[in-house]
Parts: C-alpha cells; structure tokens; sequence
C-alpha cells in the first residue's frame, strides 16, 4: 500500500520536475519576424551578465559585437567548472520593429530557426531586458509578413509571453 503512494507520489513529481524543464522555452521560427528594421544600438556593443548573476564567481555572459547597422553577433560564454574555462554559443541577431516595439530574432550560427524575444534596452540606465514570446503558439509561418502580421495581432495578450523577463546589466 505504502510502495503505490509512494510510486504515485514519486511519478507526479518526475512529470512535474519534466513540465518546469520544458515550460521556458521560447518559441522558434524557420523565418524572422523581418530581415532587420531596427538599426542595431551602438552602445549595445560588449559584454552583459544577467542581474541576478552579478555575484557569481564564474557567471555566464554574453559578449556582443556589431557586424553592421542591423546585425550584431553575441557570444554567450558559460563557465564549465570540470574544464576551468569557458566555452561559446554564437548567435547572430536582428531587430524589428512591431508598430513601436522591438523585438530580437536570435539565430544559432549555423541553425535553423529563430527564436524570439520582445527587446527593451535603455541606454541612460544600461539596461536590457527580455521577455520570450511562448512557444505554446503553434501556428507556423512560411513568410516574414505572416508572422509580423500574428505578433501585432497578439503581442498585446498576456499569454503570449513567457514569465521568464532577463535583465542584463553591463559586466
């Protein structure tokens, strides 16, 4: 009797645990939202660490560099303390414009699809901050357009962002 409440006890926190894993992904397109509309802020450029990683000995960061007026590259650098160094993700970012505000279409190097951000990046404070567009969308896209079209329909529902907003400070 005791081993069944267990193993049902044990069962819904194994599918709980697999639920939070998986609930803060953001949503992924094979197109952007646009090619870039948004000219890239210079002072965007260098390394960022999120705020809540401020204190940490080996905090992950991302290092961003502008490749021209619309695209910028990041560097995410993660800490591996079995190999005592860090190691690099490369992403390649734009930004568009959706009727006043910005959103970040952030690609792997050599990936396929796209992921989504609404972008908040205050120059006087040096501030930026991200909020992801949910991946419980399931409508795909085969155009820019149709999908520029989905978020001005939508981006102002509460659903259609994740709870997960970053906030990066300059390292």
């Amino acid at each position: 009797m005791k081993t069944n409440r267990i193993q049902k006890i044990l069962t819904t926190l194994g599918l709980l645990v697999i639920v939070v894993l998986f609930a803060g992904c953001p949503y992924s397109s094979i197109v952007p939202i646009d090619e870039g509309t948004i000219k890239v802020p210079l002072k965007l450029a260098g390394e960022w660490i999120g705020s809540a990683d401020v204190q940490s000995e080996n905090p992950t960061y991302i290092a961003i560099t502008i490749e021209d007026e619309f695209h910028a590259q990041a560097q995410k650098m993660e800490y591996s303390s079995s190999d005592s160094a860090y190691s690099a993700t490369t992403y390649n970012l734009t930004f568009s414009d959706v009727k006043g505000e910005t959103f970040m279409n952030v690609i792997e190097d050599g990936g396929d699809s796209y992921s989504l951000y609404k972008f908040d990046f205050d120059e006087n404070t040096g501030e930026v901050n991200t909020s992801e567009v949910t991946d419980y969308i399931k409508e795909t896209f085969s155009t820019s357009e149709e999908l520029k079209d989905f978020i001005l329909k939508n981006k102002s529902n509460s659903y259609f962002f994740t709870n997960t907003n970053e906030n990066y400070v300059r390292k």
